[in-house]
């Protein structure tokens, strides 16, 4: 049900987040995996109850976690000698910023929820 259930928290810190600059001047705080880890763990009941909010962000997080252990294992030579389309720069940031817009906006979601549950 939830992919990240078995992540530890180093893995967690190691992920790099790009665009940090802009993400913190839109939503005035850093995206922090650990804590956006904890806020899913919590949403969920400890990954034992299903949420479609939760299971968005472990989705987005995953993914996150994912991106850094591939690029981690891939050597640089066989990026190039790949086949694939290269996306332009402008393309990336773009795709990187929507990224971070969907984590946030999530992240938000959650705390919202857990705000109106405990009052």
């Amino acid at each position: 049900m939830y992919k990240i259930k078995d992540t530890n928290v180093k893995e967690l810190k190691a992920i790099e987040i790009q665009n940090q600059e802009e993400i913190l001047a839109r939503t005035k705080r850093k995206l922090d995996p650990v804590e956006a880890f904890e806020v899913i763990k919590k949403e969920s009941d400890d990954f034992s109850k299903s949420s479609v909010k939760a299971q968005e962000a472990d989705e987005l997080l995953y993914r996150l976690l994912n991106r850094d252990v591939k690029g981690a294992l891939t050597p640089t030579s066989s990026k190039k000698e790949s086949s694939k389309k290269e996306l332009s720069v402008e393309e990336i940031q773009i795709q990187a910023r929507a990224r971070a817009r969907a984590l946030e906006l999530l992240e938000l979601e959650l705390e919202l929820d857990l705000n109106t549950k405990s009052a």
